[in-house]
């Protein structure tokens, strides 16, 4: 029943809200009228009581100024204004879903906003905010609690700032953040698509070595997740001698290298337990096969040298057999 009763208290909850409003609406001049978008003044004296809201961090005026400008001078500079500082002062309160929808209407008013660089760095904040476990409110209500994981809206905003500027430098910090999200959740291939993307488009960038690092993970942790795909430590190697050529001297290039050698690593053992296996059930023929392969293919993987001391013993074995034999045929 506990469940059953939240859900009632929460839907009761959004049902009242709007009833709140009600007792904030007057008569004037026969009509129903919002006192918290009546007008009082000019538009510049109610701007300028915005303004002063704003810098002196009332919320709640700068709220209220807001909604009488926004019904009363629809289309105006200033209306266009006053929608910029709400989308910042929702910010400054950290209700960055709401601050989100303010920023995304104040570029949709207009074809050059004035603010408009200001507003796509906002987002980008705000993206990061998502990213890094900042959350929404519980059905979009102001009034909820921020209950809801924002990473889908945070994968929405970093593509918003990837079109709006797409050789600046928030979108290279756009797609490397795309990159590490898409590898959380596993989607590895969206995941390197984002790293290749930024790559390509700025060759020279730092990020541009992280994302070739970014991209050594992706392999490593999908080699692990995923069946065993002699095509994917190809890649891998690659991508390794991409990043040795495109910055010589990386120190992260070393990380990178150091991932490679555990997905070695990782593809040796499974090669490894085979080759035991033969060996237990006492074929060395078939033993030596997959022991010579991991020396052969995966020569910087440890095991490798445990391999060649296998080899060794498998090779005494070979050699019994086949004196065993040849004593069998001059019988």
């Amino acid at each position: 029943m506990a469940p059953m009763r939240l859900i009632l208290l929460l839907l009761l909850t959004i049902f009242l809200l709007p009833m709140q409003g009600f007792s904030a609406y007057i008569v004037r001049n026969g009509k129903m009228v919002d006192k918290e978008e009546m007008v009082t003044g000019s538009i510049q004296e109610h701007y300028s009581e915005a303004l002063a809201a704003f810098e002196n961090k009332n919320w709640k005026e700068l709220r209220r100024q807001s909604n009488i400008i926004r019904h009363n001078f629809s289309g105006t500079l200033f209306a266009e204004e006053v929608i910029f500082l709400m989308g910042v002062s929702f910010f400054d309160q950290g209700d960055y879903e709401w601050a989100n929808v303010q920023f995304s209407e104040y570029l949709a008013e207009q074809t050059a906003p004035k603010h408009f660089e200001e507003t796509i760095k906002y987002k980008f904040e705000i993206a990061e905010k998502f990213r890094e476990g900042a959350r929404k409110h519980l059905m979009g209500f102001k009034t909820m609690p921020k209950w809801m994981k924002a990473s889908v809206d945070a994968l929405s905003i970093y593509d918003e700032v990837i079109a709006a500027m797409p050789h600046h430098d928030l979108a290279a910090h756009s797609l490397y953040a795309k990159g590490n999200i898409y590898l959380r959740a596993q989607d590895f291939r969206s995941s390197i698509e984002a790293y290749q993307t930024l790559i390509r488009r700025f060759p020279k960038h730092p990020l541009a070595a992280e994302s070739y690092v970014g991209i050594a993970e992706v392999y490593l942790t999908q080699s692990k997740a995923e069946f065993a795909d002699p095509d994917t430590i190809d890649l891998a190697e690659l991508n390794l001698r991409k990043f040795r050529a495109s910055f010589p001297g990386e120190e992260k290039f070393f990380d990178a290298q150091a991932m490679f050698v555990a997905m070695q690593e990782h593809y040796a053992e499974s090669l490894w337990e085979t080759a035991r296996y033969f060996e237990r059930t006492k074929k060395p023929g078939a033993a030596k096969i997959y022991y010579h392969k991991i020396v052969a293919s995966y020569p910087e993987a440890p095991i490798s040298e445990r391999c060649k001391k296998r080899l060794e013993g498998v090779e005494v074995a070979i050699a019994k057999i086949e004196a065993k034999k040849a004593k069998s045929k001059k019988k």
